[in-house]
């Protein structure tokens, strides 16, 4: 093989953020795998006691917990609660920033402005400290992680939909639309919406990512949800339980890497939308 025509080869795909985004899938396939089929990964099941702080071992590769679980085992099984409560708290963000975004940047006039103010509003609150105080207020329990995180995780989608959907709405077609007679209704859902395809998908992605790290943080404070195991609450029983103090190292680095590497991996794939959208610049912006 010709060396330099393969590293010029190899230089390009990594520009193009190809190497981004099969790293990214293929962390996110095994961390899949482990949500959705955690029996046949884990070597215990979660609840099977042993004896209390066994160091690492041929049986219990990353040692046991205070309670003498694996902690292999759970870290593993926290997969599917972590993604569970990541994805659907982005998914539920998503729609309603879609939503606000796209009536605060068709509607204009004053309606207009008034849903903007109130995005930037929430905007300029830190979102750490009001989750807090949301998620103590509320209660643990998964349901009010997620109701906690998509009360605040619209916003960013909002106001990038808002911004995508202002320079649709000055376009040609749209102004043919408006021309033929056409609802706004009609332009705004039938013609506007398919154009926020890339938007959308990639507020998507970089939501998940936020979500399960504010998900993580929200369990490491006890604040999270305490029915399930979770990375966050892995941390968090270790560092309650003299996991820090001991040095047990192996108790609380398996669920931290865990999520590094979980929100690593959609940030590796949105990378790759990133560079993808910049390959396509200077089209048309009409894409059906």
């Amino acid at each position: 093989m010709n060396k330099p025509k393969f590293f010029r080869t190899l230089r390009n795909v990594s520009r193009k953020g190809y190497i981004a985004l099969a790293a990214g899938i293929i962390i996110m396939c095994v961390f899949a795998v482990f949500a959705i089929f955690p029996e046949s990964v884990a070597p215990y099941n979660p609840e099977t006691v042993f004896e209390p702080y066994q160091p690492c071992s041929s049986e219990h590769l990353l040692g046991t917990n205070n309670l003498g679980r694996d902690i292999l085992s759970e870290t593993i099984y926290a997969a599917r609660s972590t993604l569970a409560v990541g994805l659907l708290a982005a998914l539920i963000s998503l729609v309603v920033g879609t939503v606000i975004g796209l009536l605060a940047g068709y509607l204009g006039s004053i309606a207009g402005e008034a849903v903007n103010g109130i995005i930037n509003f929430f905007l300029l609150i830190p979102m750490l400290p009001l989750a807090i105080v949301l998620a103590a207020y509320l209660g643990a329990g998964w349901q009010n992680v997620v109701l906690t995180i998509s009360l605040l995780g619209w916003c960013s989608t909002a106001r990038a939909v808002r911004a995508r959907t202002m320079q649709l709405k000055k376009m040609p077609f749209t102004e043919i639309m408006r021309g033929l007679g056409y609802s706004k209704a009609r332009i705004l859902f039938g013609h506007i919406m398919p154009n926020l395809r890339e938007v959308v998908v990639a507020k998507y992605i970089t939501s998940v990512a936020s979500c399960i790290l504010l998900e993580s943080t929200l369990g490491f404070l006890g604040l999270g949800n305490v029915t399930d195991i979770t990375w966050g609450g892995m941390i968090n029983l270790a560092y309650k339980h003299g996991g820090f103090a001991m040095g047990a190292y192996n108790w609380f680095i398996a669920p931290g890497v865990c999520i590094m590497l979980l929100v690593l991996a959609f940030y590796m794939i949105n990378y790759f939308l990133e560079k993808r959208a910049d390959a396509v610049k200077g089209g048309s912006g009409y894409l059906d």
